[in-house]
């Protein structure tokens, strides 16, 4: 049965699970069979009526199929290839991390903060911990982080608990007018620290840690904050493996 109503009681469900920090709406097809091979549930699956799409090959509890009117309802992207899955994805209870480790400190961007956990899944920063950052259930950061989402150890923590539990920590923070990072003298494991993307690292974190500045021309002021965490995440990556005697 097709469902052309958006008064339909599954649809109204739907939609109240939308911005929802339990819940992750995936419209691409990728990132929807990466959720379900990493083992995460898909609460909904919605297909628009006439769209191609292998369901299954997943593991869903409950699918219905739409009108294209009433799709355009749950989906946001324009370009969408007809299916939207509803994840459940609830975030881990707070743990000190276990190796190399990376902090968001207030970055707004959902771009970013995607980006930047794909980096840290990337250059093995096995935890990720997010003061005030865009929130994980925003759809662009799944999509930024090209399925990484599911493979990364995410904590929303406040500012306060940082504070009280990183105190001790060797941070590495990200900031303009910081010591070059090539000089640095690498004590492991450590963290990277990146501030919001117009402000910077808030006083408080920054008071824990060391500025660090990535050595570059003076063609540009600055980087993107994706971009800088990135290179210094895969600056610390390499040093780490040096110090290992890895290829």
């Amino acid at each position: 049965m097709v469902i052309v109503s958006t008064k339909n009681e599954n649809v109204k469900q739907i939609k109240k699970l939308k911005g929802s920090n339990g819940f992750l709406f995936l419209d691409n097809p990728k990132l929807i069979f990466e959720a379900s091979s990493s083992g995460f549930e898909i609460e909904w699956l919605v297909l628009k009526e006439g769209a191609s799409f292998e369901e299954k090959k997943l593991n869903s509890k409950n699918k219905i199929v739409v009108s294209e009117n009433v799709f355009k309802t749950i989906c946001s992207t324009v370009s969408s290839q007809g299916a939207v899955a509803v994840v459940k994805f609830n975030l881990m209870q707070f743990r000190p991390p276990s190796g190399n480790f990376l902090v968001l400190d207030c970055v707004q961007d959902p771009g970013n903060v995607g980006t930047l956990i794909r980096s840290a899944v990337a250059f093995e920063f096995n935890e990720i911990y997010l003061i005030d950052c865009a929130k994980v259930s925003n759809e662009k950061v799944a999509r930024s982080s090209m399925g990484a989402i599911f493979r990364a150890n995410l904590f929303e923590i406040s500012k306060q608990t940082f504070l009280n539990e990183f105190k001790g920590k060797t941070l590495l923070c990200g900031e303009l007018g910081g010591a070059p990072v090539s000089k640095e003298k690498f004590n492991f494991p450590l963290g990277v620290v990146v501030g919001n993307e117009g402000g910077g690292i808030s006083k408080e974190v920054l008071a824990l840690g060391r500025g660090v500045e990535i050595e570059m021309s003076k063609n540009v002021e600055s980087l993107n904050a994706g971009v800088a965490g990135s290179i210094l995440m895969s600056y610390c990556y390499n040093k780490f493996k040096n110090i290992k005697g890895e290829k």
